[in-house]
């Protein structure tokens, strides 16, 4: 199977679709964890909103740079290099991430009155 630009396939809107079901993921496991008052839960939900907006970041870092360089640039490159930014995020956010999760941790227990977990402030 060939992988190029020529699919039948409109991919921005797949982009944007998978966008929007990041979102929709992201609310409800913050409607999962208010309604529980798990902080766990909470705290998947602000790690998770951590990994889009890194991807996010990389994204459009990735898009700062110049065009041209030792491999051209492709379809099956963007690809890569989606799937590539997307894994980063996650595993940046699984460890101590950017502080984004930590925040939003912060302010969202004390919004839902959800108690913090032991070790976090």
């Amino acid at each position: 199977m060939k992988i190029d630009g020529n699919l039948p396939i409109h991919q921005v809107d797949i982009k944007n679709k998978k966008e929007e079901v990041k979102t929709e993921e992201f609310k409800n496991l913050l409607e999962q964890a208010q309604k529980s008052q798990d902080e766990k839960k909470l705290m998947d939900a602000c790690r998770q909103f951590e990994s889009v907006f890194i991807n996010m970041l990389l994204k459009n870092m990735r898009n700062s740079i110049p065009e041209g360089g030792f491999i051209e640039k492709s379809y099956p490159r963007e690809i890569f290099e989606g799937m590539f930014d997307e894994k980063m995020a996650d595993e940046v956010s699984k460890g101590q991430g950017i502080g984004l999760a930590k925040q939003m941790y912060s302010q969202l227990s004390r919004t839902m009155k959800i108690k913090k977990i032991d070790g976090e402030e």
